[in-house]
């Protein structure tokens, strides 16, 4: 049976993130990391539509405990890529993967392709949605899956190589499609919470914090194909719609398209930057340092990705523990 003390408690510390208080110490876990070493052939990829998924087979018993150490935890729905689907991206899926096609080949059908009130994918998402919440009783919050942002989404739909063009050679049409994924985003995000009880007064981000009101996480992760000056001009707009909408928002980045971060910083409505440290891939952690030191100093800031005990050390001794959250997983130094 779940204290009740505990839930509070954990309550309280996240209330204390979303405001940056002072606190002794920031939200923390810590793993030990592992990369994957798998050399299998991948399995042969097939397409999926929502009338094959059985949204029953996604329904489990839920987490033990709502909260564990720092954290809190809920039931989600699986990641489906869900709103690529929804914009009408085929879905393929193979062994541990589901990816997206992009089908948006002349731009005299943009107009045709908003999702209508009957989408299919859509539909599977709120099934999938209602019946987890029927399955927690309340016992535990229901967690919003991932969704991409309207960058994501809108280069999902037009594939990267010709997102990379648009901007350049159809401006208003990538401002059009920018506009339409953003409506989408915000009606699905809106459709989905109507659907997930809030859990003593809020509800829980993806990244296991609770928030005092409605949350979304959104992301922009094809944002790495623009330029800090071409994100704000194209796609800022429509990531503070999003922004505006929820009481909570907070977005997803990476090491590799940090240079926005200045950006989202000027966002008002932001209230917190979620940072994933790309290793090995991706700039260095001397090179992104720089620039969580500065989110850390205006926004909520959480870290998760594979440090080095020196580089967990430098984040612990450096960093505010005010509005931050580190979520990491150590590995051993470089040789």
């Amino acid at each position: 049976m779940q204290d009740e003390k505990d839930i509070f408690r954990v309550i309280e510390r996240h209330k204390a993130f979303w405001e940056m208080e002072e606190v002794e110490k920031p939200l923390m876990s810590l793993g030990r990391y592992s990369q994957s070493t798998s050399s299998s052939p991948p399995e042969e990829a097939v397409y999926i539509t929502p009338g094959e998924i059985d949204a029953q087979r996604y329904v489990g018993d839920g987490p033990a405990s709502a909260v564990s150490g720092d954290f809190m935890h809920g039931a989600t729905p699986p990641g489906f890529c869900w709103m690529e689907a929804i914009m009408g991206c085929r879905i393929l899926l193979s062994v541990g993967s589901v990816w997206s096609e992009p089908f948006l080949d002349d731009w005299k059908d943009l107009e045709n392709i908003r999702p209508s009130n009957d989408n299919l994918w859509l539909a599977k998402l709120l099934e999938i949605t209602q019946l987890l919440a029927e399955k927690a009783k309340g016992r535990y919050p229901i967690v919003q899956p991932l969704f991409r942002g309207p960058i994501d989404m809108a280069a999902a739909v037009l594939g990267d190589e010709r997102t990379c063009f648009a901007v350049y050679d159809s401006p208003n049409e990538f401002r059009r499609l920018l506009e339409i994924c953003t409506d989408t985003f915000i009606e699905v995000a809106k459709a989905r919470l109507a659907l997930s009880p809030p859990f003593y007064g809020g509800y829980l981000s993806g990244y296991a914090i609770w928030a005092p009101g409605t949350e979304v996480r959104t992301q922009a992760d094809n944002s790495a194909l623009l330029s800090p000056s071409m994100y704000k001009e194209f796609l800022l707009p429509c990531d503070e719609r999003i922004f505006d909408s929820f009481d909570y928002p907070l977005i997803h980045l990476h090491s590799g398209n940090l240079h926005i971060a200045d950006v989202l910083l000027e966002a008002e409505k932001l209230k917190a930057i979620q940072v994933s440290l790309d290793y090995p891939a991706g700039p260095s952690f001397e090179e992104s340092f720089p620039i969580l030191k500065r989110i850390n100093e205006r926004k909520p800031l959480i870290i998760n990705g594979p440090v080095t005990e020196k580089e967990l050390k430098q984040l612990l001794e450096t960093l505010s523990p005010h509005g931050l959250c580190i979520a990491v997983s150590v590995r051993e130094e470089d040789e």
